[in-house]
C-alpha cells in the first residue's frame, strides 16, 4: 500500500507542480471572466466620445426628427454621445450638400449623417451615410431610434395610440411550474449542459494524460525499472487515481472561481445591466464529483489499456479513436434524456455504464430521476469499471514491456490466457 501512494503522489505532484498545469488552471477562469465580462464592461464605463450626426430631412413631419433625436439622447449615459441636428433639404439641392458632408467626414468634423426622403413612411427606407458604417453600436443606435419613430408615426397616422398599441400588444409571460409547483429555472438547462460538457471534455483529457504517460514511461524504459519494485497493477491503480486527483483539483480551482464569481454583484461591473448568473446546488456538485470520478476512473483505464498496447504517440493517438467516439456519443445519446428524461430509452441511455457519466448527470439537473434508479446507475458504472481493470491488468502486465510493431488483437486476446 505504501508503494501505491508513493506512486499516487509522484503522478500528482509532477502533474500538478507542471508550468502548463499552473498555467491552464489559472488562466481557464480569468479568460472567462475576461470574456463575460470585460466586453460589456468596456462599452459600459470605457471613455465615450461625441458622436456628431445630422438629419437631411426632406420630409414636412418634424416628429420623426424629434422621436428619433430623443430617443438617441436617452443612451447617451451608457454609449457615445450622440450631438444630433436637423436640416431641412429640398430633392434639388440633396446631392450637392450630400457632397459637403461627405468632405467634413472626411476632414474628421462630422460622423455620419442620414437622408430622411418624403417617402419614409411608406416605403420604409432611410440612408445613413458614414465614415465607419462597421461601428455596429452606432449604426443600430440609430436603426433603432428611427424605426421606433416611423412605426410610432404611422400608428398616429392611422388615427391610433401607440401606447396603446404597446398595452395592447404586449407579450403572454407563460410561468413554468412542475408537477411540485417549482418554478423553472431558465439557467438550469443550460447550466446542466455546461456541466456535462466538461465531465465530457474532462474524461477525454484526463484518460488522454494516462495513456500518454504510459506510453512516455514505455519509450523511455522507465517502466522496467518501476516494475522490478512494484506490480503492473500497482503501477497502473497509481496513475490512474493520481492523474484523477489532479483533474478534481483543477476543476476546485474552477468551481471556487465560479462561486467567487456567482457572489459578485454585476450591476456594479456592468454598465449595460445586470448580470444573474446561475445557480448551482450543492447536490448538482455532488453529483458532478460523483460522476466525474465515475466516468474519468470507467475512461482512463481503458485509456491505459490502449496505452499499454501501443508503442508510441502515433499509435496511440489512433487507437484512442474507438475510446474518443464512446465519449462523443455520451453526450449525443443525452439528448433523448432532456426532452423526455422519464422515457424508456432516456432510463435506458442513463442507466448505461459509458453513457451514465453524462446522461443520468443530466436527468439528475432537468429532472431527479428515482433514487434507485440513481444507485443502480452508480452500481453499473463500479460494475463496469472493475471489469475496465480486470480487463487492463490482463493486458497492461504483458503489454507493459512489449515494444516495436503494435500487436494484432488475435495477440492482445492472447495475453488475456496468461495467468
Amino acid at each position: 500500500m505504501n508503494k501505491l501512494f508513493i506512486i499516487i503522489r509522484r503522478e500528482y505532484l509532477t502533474r500538478v507542480k507542471s508550468k502548463g498545469f499552473i498555467i491552464g488552471t489559472l488562466l481557464t477562469p480569468l479568460l472567462l471572466v475576461a470574456l463575460l465580462l470585460l466586453p460589456s464592461f468596456l462599452i459600459g464605463r470605457g471613455a465615450r466620445t461625441d458622436f456628431r450626426i445630422i438629419i437631411l430631412d426632406q420630409t414636412d413631419d418634424i416628429f420623426l426628427y424629434e422621436r428619433a433625436r430623443e430617443l438617441l439622447l436617452i443612451e447617451n449615459a451608457q454609449f457615445d454621445r450622440f450631438q444630433v441636428s436637423r436640416e431641412a433639404e429640398e430633392h434639388t439641392r440633396l446631392d450637392a450638400r450630400k457632397l459637403e458632408l461627405n468632405r467634413e467626414i472626411s476632414e474628421g468634423r462630422l460622423d455620419a449623417y442620414v437622408v430622411l426622403p418624403a417617402s419614409v413612411l411608406d416605403e420604409g427606407k432611410i440612408a445613413y451615410h458614414g465614415k465607419n458604417v462597421s461601428d455596429l453600436i452606432a449604426t443600430m443606435r440609430v436603426e433603432g431610434a428611427f424605426n421606433s419613430a416611423v412605426i410610432e408615426r404611422r400608428i398616429l397616422r392611422s388615427g391610433l395610440y401607440p401606447e396603446r398599441i404597446g398595452e395592447l400588444s404586449r407579450k403572454l409571460t407563460v410561468e413554468k411550474f412542475n408537477e411540485r409547483g417549482q418554478g423553472e429555472d431558465r439557467w438550469k438547462l443550460i447550466t446542466a449542459l455546461l456541466l456535462m460538457g466538461l465531465l465530457c471534455l474532462g474524461n477525454f483529457g484526463y484518460g488522454a494524460h494516462v495513456m500518454s504517460a504510459v506510453i512516455e514511461e514505455k519509450q523511455s524504459r522507465i517502466v522496467e525499472v518501476l516494475i522490478s519494485s512494484v506490480s503492473p497493477f500497482v503501477l497502473m491503480l497509481g496513475k490512474l487515481i493520481g492523474v484523477g486527483l489532479v483533474g478534481l483539483s483543477q476543476y476546485t480551482v474552477w468551481a471556487t472561481c465560479a462561486v467567487i464569481l456567482s457572489g459578485l454583484s454585476a450591476a456594479q461591473l456592468l454598465a449595460l445591466g445586470s448580470l444573474q448568473l446561475p445557480h448551482i446546488s450543492a447536490s448538482l456538485m455532488f453529483f458532478f464529483v460523483i460522476y466525474f470520478l465515475l466516468g474519468y476512473f470507467l475512461y482512463a483505464t481503458l485509456y491505459a489499456l490502449v496505452g499499454g498496447i501501443v508503442s508510441n504517440e502515433d499509435d496511440g493517438q489512433q487507437a484512442q479513436i474507438p475510446l474518443l467516439l464512446l465519449i462523443l456519443l455520451g453526450p449525443l445519446a443525452s439528448s433523448f434524456v432532456w426532452r423526455q428524461p422519464d422515457s424508456v430509452l432516456g432510463t435506458a441511455v442513463s442507466l448505461f455504464p459509458f453513457f451514465s457519466p453524462f446522461a443520468m448527470f443530466l436527468r439528475i439537473a432537468v429532472r431527479q430521476p428515482p433514487l434507485w434508479q440513481i444507485v443502480l446507475s452508480i452500481v453499473l458504472m463500479l460494475a463496469a469499471i472493475f471489469g475496465a481493470v480486470w480487463l487492463t491488468a490482463k493486458v497492461y502486465r504483458i503489454g507493459i514491456l512489449m515494444y516495436g510493431k503494435r500487436p494484432t488483437l488475435p495477440e492482445v486476446a492472447k495475453w488475456l490466457k496468461y495467468s
